[in-house]
């Protein structure tokens, strides 16, 4: 007892529970926030598609309004005539029970049944000029329309349809058959009923659980034109719903199964809980192996114990890192593979709509992992920054189309305004330049609910070879408090946490900005006021690698859109021969499925062992090896594979495919003797370069159709560059068309 009473009341003990407990509701609260957004999702949808259905709703009641003003001009025309015949002649052939009739202004009835006022007040709202529609419980529909004489009204003209046969001539369907709907009074009064409705539908719509939502369906009706609830029942989960209908004073009110009003949206919000699910199991069982290591230090040497915890800390953290790697990225691979596959094999629209979906989802979860592991990164000193020659047109292109349709999904004005004399042809880093401005942009988006994200970016000349490129992202957001500016950099802290406990991310996003700015010799300034929004900007040198004018950004990224195809494969070789190992059967089958165009011939082993007997039996061209592997590991299995000099493969290159992707683990397993590394999830078109280099080059044939596109591309890049250089020399778009037509007469061709 003694023994359990100091391992709890030693600080980092109590510290390390605390933060798996933590973890633990975070993950439920992530799980919660899923289905809220999900919830909350399908109830717009519902709402909207009420809407859509009400504006039908009021389309038939048009119909019968206008074929009654048709009859109100018959009658106006042949007011001399006898209007007994005339009004027969209206009511011949009529087969939906509907009858119509004509009163005078004293109140009589010239034609057809009697009706008072008193009944239906749509028949005084008609003398006053104005076409009606009535309703009485027990009487039924009757719609109204004045007929003149001159400026004068003589009688109204009415359509009467009795209640037996409302629902024949004005049933409603919606949301394929899965919903049932009906057509109210303000005063609740049923007009058209139910279509095919059974005796539970009308108990359950009736019953106690629809009521009380129900009721503040209507008291929103004050506010909004049609809205939607979710409800839980005994009978299951559904939405309730109500409309306007326009142009009455009706009501559209029902209810929809919520499977078939959420469709295919479950199963992406299920497949991403699941995720989130794994990754805090994940956290968990690190900070326990923390908890666990981190006491078993010498008690009696303070100094001895001190060092021992950092070493068990970091080495923990490293392990922990690398085994979250491996195990998310592991059915991320799979995921986004057979994802790949589907997008490459099917045709079928929704399918591939379905395919996109997933992807996203599963990028967007890469994103998250990403995040944690470029902090690790940076925290550990072993981030780098790798400048390579970059198109900013493009640059600019793609952040604008991730950051876009999200803004626009929350109803925001996304301005972009680029400068269009930025050179294009620019020096530098720029997937982390990239990886800056999204993370702003994304948090632009996600604190601000109401009016506008405005993405600008310019430049100031510095030399002849170098400019300094402005970044700058303003919001119309929540803004932010002066005393929480600080916070914003702060590993896993967010500004204002009660206010924004319901954004979604990481908090590390803003600290890895500023980060890697400062590798960039850069700060990100902000400036904002609470309530009313923020502006964050930095600026950063750039070589200049061709100063031809960017131009305008879209057109560019269109352009270059034209010349690229679907996907092609690069290569073939249909006499090379590989090898995959890896433990996990899905794997295998991505990673062959990836290839298959490619006509490689690919044999597969589910374990390190049986791998190394396949490699005494035939001899491989490329052998790729998955590392964390139960029993043998990929290490292992390489060790055992050089040292076997009599074996045909012991020197064939041997490639890394694992899902650890920690700070310095291409590093460590390039020093263990494999040739290349490739990281999980898997790269298609990184995979088929790797291969294209490994690969003996009498086995390789490059596709006609790669060649073709490369060429393409190439000649059209450089007549695009030349057409932009006249054009800068010429300064006219007019000069520059005169001037190629002269051209075009003087080679005799048209």
């Amino acid at each position: 007892m003694e023994k359990i009473r100091k391992f709890f009341s030693r600080p980092r003990t109590t510290v390390n529970i605390c933060f798996i407990l933590v973890l633990i509701f975070v993950g439920l609260l992530l799980n919660n926030r899923l289905k809220s957004m999900l919830y909350s999702y399908t109830e717009l949808q519902v709402a909207k598609q009420s809407q859509t259905i009400a504006e039908k709703t009021s389309s038939m009641f048009g119909v019968e309004l206008a074929k009654l003003n048709n009859m109100s001009d018959v009658v106006e025309k042949n007011e001399n005539n006898d209007l007994e015949k005339v009004m027969a002649s209206l009511n011949l052939n009529r087969e939906d029970g509907m009858t119509v009739g004509l009163l005078s202004p004293d109140g009589h009835t010239v034609y057809g049944e009697a009706f008072a006022a008193s009944v239906f007040p749509g028949i005084q709202t008609s003398f006053r000029g104005i076409r009606a529609i009535s309703y009485n419980k027990n009487a039924g529909l009757l719609f109204t329309s004045p007929v003149y004489n001159g400026e004068n009204i003589k009688y109204v003209i009415y359509e009467y349809c009795p209640p037996e046969c409302i629902l024949k001539n004005f049933k409603i369907s919606c949301f394929d058959g899965f919903g049932k709907a009906l057509v109210v009074t303000k005063d609740e009064e049923i007009i058209v009923p139910f279509e095919n409705a059974t005796v539970e539908d009308i108990d359950l719509f009736y019953g106690k659980e629809f009521g009380a939502v129900y009721n503040e369906i209507l008291k929103s009706m004050e506010v909004n034109t049609s809205t939607s609830r979710r409800i839980t029942t005994n009978r299951g989960d559904y939405y309730l719903f109500a409309s306007e209908i326009p142009e009455t004073d009706f009501f559209l009110a029902g209810f929809v199964d919520s499977e078939a009003a959420a469709k295919g949206a479950y199963d992406i919000v299920l497949l991403v809980g699941r995720v989130f699910e794994l990754i805090t199991v994940l956290f968990t069982i690190g900070s326990i192996y923390i908890i666990v290591t981190s006491n078993k230090v010498n008690e009696n040497d303070e100094l001895i114990k001190a060092k021992k915890v950092a070493e068990e800390a970091s080495k923990a953290k490293s392990d922990f890192l690398a085994s979250m790697s491996h195990e998310i990225r592991t059915p991320i691979n799979a995921i986004l593979g057979m994802d790949e596959m589907i997008l490459r094999e099917y045709d079928d629209e929704t399918l591939k709509q379905y395919a996109l979906n997933i992807r996203n989802a599963g990028n967007n979860l890469l994103t998250i992992i990403n995040d944690i592991l470029d902090f690790s990164k940076i925290e550990s000193g072993k981030m780098q920054l790798v400048p390579v020659d970059y198109d900013t047109s493009l640059m600019i292109y793609d952040l604008v189309s991730m950051i876009r349709s999200r803004a626009e999904q929350k109803g925001l004005t996304f301005v972009v305004r680029a400068d269009e004399n930025i050179p294009r042809m620019l020096f530098g880093d720029n997937i982390r330049l990239k990886q800056c401005i999204l993370n702003i942009l994304t948090n632009a988006v996600k604190y601000t609910d109401v009016g506008s994200v405005v993405f600008s970016v310019g430049y100031d000349k510095l030399n002849d070879r170098q400019i300094k490129l402005r970044v700058a992202v303003k919001d119309t957001g929540i803004g932010i408090k002066k005393e929480d500016i600080e916070r914003l950099f702060s590993p896993f802290e967010r500004a204002d946490e009660t206010r924004n406990r319901s954004i979604e991310g990481t908090g590390l996003g803003m600290s890895i900005v500023k980060q890697l700015l400062a590798m960039m010799d850069s700060t990100l300034k902000v400036e904002s006021e609470y309530g009313k929004g923020s502006e964050f900007s930095f600026e950063v040198v750039q070589e200049v690698r061709n100063w031809m004018k960017m131009g305008n950004y879209e057109n560019n990224f269109i352009h270059s859109a034209e010349i690229t195809g679907e996907y092609r494969e690069t290569f073939k070789a249909p006499d090379a021969q590989i090898l995959i190992v890896d433990d996990i059967e899905l794997n295998l089958a991505v990673a062959s499925g990836l290839l298959k165009k490619t006509e490689i011939k690919i044999d597969t082993s589910l374990s390190a062992k049986n791998a190394l007997m396949l490699t005494e039996k035939k001899e491989y061209d490329v052998i790729f090896i998955d590392d964390r592997m139960p029993g043998m590991g990929g290490v292992e299995m390489l060790k055992k594979l050089r040292e076997s000099k009599e074996n045909h493969n012991c020197s064939k290159p041997c490639i890394v495919l694992t899902a650890n992707a920690v700070s310095g683990a291409k590093d460590k397993y390039i020093k263990e003797g494999f040739e290349d590394y490739l990281s999980k999830p898997i790269d298609a078109q990184e995979l088929e370069r790797t291969l294209m280099l490994y690969l003996p080059k009498e086995k390789v044939v490059i596709t006609r159709e790669s060649i073709e596109a490369q060429r393409t591309a190439a000649e059209n890049k450089e007549s695009a560059a030349s057409i932009d250089e006249l054009k800068d020399y010429i300064g006219d778009n007019d000069k520059l068309y005169d001037a190629v037509s002269r051209l075009m007469q003087r080679t005799g061709k048209k």
